[in-house]
Order: structure tokens, then sequence, then C-alpha cells
């Protein structure tokens, strides 16, 4: 019974991983990838122990100030930073998996004052596998 216990649990993490899909709300997208066509990229990483990273890489050939902004679902700020960084590519792990339904990461570069806005929608589902034998 405890097998199967840890088996589902192991299914909803995997699952919950699988679910995660980022939009970009810059533009055009592939599934699972966002391209790099005005320099930002963000990415779900599946992460051991149920740890949930995200990778945002950004291409700033000019070397202007930006700042990477990840805000809750309701608005809230949950981390800013500015860099000056070339090429940006930094891994983010959240503290607590639970706020990942709806995240927002926001690139803003204050040289041409262009924003890139990704929205992370983190949909689960539960699996449960019951089977009844007769037992003589």
């Amino acid at each position: 019974m405890k097998h199967t216990i840890d088996n589902v649990r192991k299914a909803l993490l995997m699952l919950a991983g699988m679910c995660i899909c980022l939009v970009s709300l810059a533009g055009d997208h592939l599934p699972g990838r966002v391209p790099v066509k005005q320099g930002a990229e963000v990415r779900y990483i599946a992460g051991t122990a149920g740890e949930v990273l995200f990778n945002v890489r950004y291409n700033n050939a000019a070397g202007s100030r930006f700042s990477v902004i990840i805000l809750d679902e309701n608005g809230g700020q949950l981390y800013q930073e500015f860099f000056l960084d070339r090429y940006f590519d930094k891994t983010f792990r959240l503290a607590d998996p639970e706020i990942t339904s709806r995240l927002t990461f926001v690139i803003r570069n204050y040289g041409d004052n262009s924003v890139q806005r990704f929205e992370v929608s983190a949909v689960n589902h539960l699996v449960e596998d019951i089977e009844v034998k007769e037992v003589r």
C-alpha cells in the first residue's frame, strides 16, 4: 500500500512538472520553449525532490542595465534584481513550490525601454488507479 502511495506521489510530481507551461506575452512561441526574438528566454527545469526551477537567459548585446522581476499570481513582487550582463543565464529556485500556479517573469531593459513578460501557468492533475480483485 505504501509503495502504491509513493508511486502516486511520484506520478503527481512528474505530471505537475510536465504540465507547467510557459506562455510568452511578448509574441509567438513554441510549446515548452520561448524563442529569443527580443533577447530573453524563460524555461522550466524539472528539479529533484519537488524543487521548482526556472532558467532565465537574456542576450543583452548592448550591456544595458536591465531588471528581472518575478511576480506571484496577485502581482506581488517575489524577486527583483538589476544586472548589466551582456549574456545573462541564471537559474531561479522557488522557495515555496505551492506558488507556481501562476507566476510572471518580467525582463525590463532600461537602455532601450523594452519589456518582455513571461507567464507561467501550472495545472495539477490527480491520477488515481484503484483495482478491486476477488480473493479466494
